[in-house]
């Protein structure tokens, strides 16, 4: 199948979700201040993406179920590592959190796209649905990238808590 088919062939609400997701990388590389509950969109966006796929792939079963919160405690980890090294500082009395610019969302997200688009064409034109390894890694990658943008929020979210608390829980102050 040609390139031009694979494009083609892609459902629309694909290039939105990809040019939202896109400015949202952009807007990180620039830093900022943002309210906690923007800062959950993007977790939020990837979590219901993976958990889309394990419900309306017909070839998912307990093993993807099981590759995709085994890849969701990975990257849950992942993602508390990143966030603790960001630099984050947080403002109790306006609920928002300031993050440095940095490249590394954008990264994710584009090595996410990119990897989960490969997989739906893969799955899509070689009726890779029959062969459990694509539908599994699929579900391995989707839970690891939830996972790593849901441990950094959880570290967004642990830094409102009092000093003292975040400080005992992280093991140092944020």
């Amino acid at each position: 199948m040609s390139i031009e088919a694979i494009l083609r062939g892609t459902p629309i609400w694909v290039w939105f979700l990809l040019a939202y997701l896109l400015s949202r990388g952009f807007k990180a590389m620039q830093g900022g201040t943002a309210p906690l509950g923007k800062l959950a969109i993007v977790p939020a966006v990837f979590t219901a993406w993976g958990l889309l796929h394990l419900v309306k792939e017909p070839a998912a079963g307990w093993n993807t179920g099981l590759a995709w919160v085994v890849g969701a405690a990975l990257g849950i980890g992942t993602g508390v590592l990143l966030a603790r090294r960001s630099g984050l500082t947080v403002d109790r009395v306006q609920k928002t959190v300031t993050l440095p610019g940095s490249i590394v969302p954008l990264a994710l997200i584009l090595l996410t796209f990119a990897s989960k688009f490969w997989l739906g064409v893969e799955l899509a034109i070689t009726h890779a649905g029959t062969d459990a390894l694509y539908v599994v890694l699929d579900g391995l990658v989707s839970g690891l990238v939830a996972g790593i943008f849901a441990g950094r929020f959880l570290v967004y979210c642990l830094a409102f808590r009092p000093a003292s608390a975040t400080a005992e829980s992280m093991g140092k102050r944020i």
